[in-house]
């Protein structure tokens, strides 16, 4: 198991009047930034310091390599009731609820999502067809079991088909930013940029009073003017595939598969960008942006008018609905 230890980083930053943690979870880098004037020292390193424990406590929960995790234990071959985490059985929760408005945003892609990450080669129909036998948000349940221990009821998940695992992927960071927000109010503090991974959430006002700016990322290639978004305590969250691929027969693929098919999606939007308030929506919608590609744009504007959506399309062309 990785030590995470002593693997962050504190800084301050006396003309912004702000704080920064730096640390590693999630498998990739992350940053805390607190604004707030004249800081206790200790006062505002305990503060973050409780952020990266809780982050570190969902690693912990949703690792996929981790075999005690909640994660793995859901996947397991069992049909048996496993008892999780509050925050996991929340998480799956949210995805299934997310999943009967958005059909295409499928958890339980696990199963074909695992072949095209593991395989050294293209995966054959066979495959693919066995491996999405076991797809189907229908197939897991959260239930509550009587505690072991005899304390009550405790959350638990059930699968009806042993075979059929979940992959949290396009929630989990978004979700862990959301309660990273929450302990921040909790402390009191009132302007913070939250980076997970890429998952922003920027709390509150920029600490100069005025909205935060917010820059999207142009993919390499694609020419197409620079957008920036002013915003005020909202989450941003982008999913690319130009960021993140699996390589497989020395071809690279889509990170993202798609349940309809079992193979990685090959919409024509390579950059999805949803602002929320909150970041787990955010996550789980840009998601299935990305998946749905420019037919499905209009339709997910109308299901979701509360959040803003910007699409970067393969040939340049920006739809964007604010």
């Amino acid at each position: 198991m990785a030590d995470f230890s002593r693997d962050y980083r504190i800084a301050y930053d006396v003309g912004r009047k702000s704080c920064t943690m730096a640390f590693r979870c999630f498998d990739t880098p992350n940053s805390v930034t607190v604004y707030g004037g004249d800081f206790d020292g200790y006062a505002v390193e305990d503060v973050l310091l409780d952020v990266r424990r809780l982050c570190l406590e969902l690693h912990m929960l949703w690792s996929f390599s981790l075999a005690e995790s909640d994660i793995s234990r859901i996947n397991a071959r069992t049909c048996e009731p496993v008892p999780v985490d509050a925050r996991t059985a929340r998480l799956l929760q949210e995805m299934k609820s997310f999943h009967e408005r958005e059909p295409l945003f499928d958890f339980t892609i696990g199963s074909a999502s695992f072949i095209w990450k593991h395989f050294d080669r293209v995966p054959d129909e066979l495959a693919i067809e066995e491996a999405l036998s076991h797809v189907s948000a229908d197939k897991v349940s959260v239930v509550l079991e009587s505690d072991a221990a005899g304390g009550g009821l405790v959350p638990a998940v059930v699968k009806s088909d042993p075979l059929t695992r979940v992959d949290v992927g396009g929630a989990a960071k978004g979700f862990a930013a959301d309660l990273v927000v929450a302990r921040l109010r909790e402390a009191g503090i009132e302007s913070a940029d939250v980076d997970l991974g890429g998952n922003l959430f920027l709390m509150g006002k920029h600490p100069a009073g005025r909205p935060w700016r917010l820059s999207v990322r142009i993919p390499e290639g694609i020419e197409a003017d620079r957008i920036v978004v002013e915003v005020e305590d909202v989450s941003a969250v982008t999913s690319g595939s130009y960021e993140r691929f699996v390589e497989v027969g020395g071809k690279r693929y889509q990170h993202i598969v798609d349940p309809a098919t079992g193979r990685p999606s090959t919409s024509d939007i390579v950059s999805a960008t949803v602002i929320a308030k909150s970041s787990l929506q955010a996550d789980m919608l840009a998601t299935t942006l990305l998946m749905s590609g420019s037919s499905g744009y209009a339709g997910m504007l109308a299901r979701h008018p509360e959040c803003e959506f910007i699409a970067i399309l393969q040939d340049g062309t920006i739809l964007r609905s604010a």
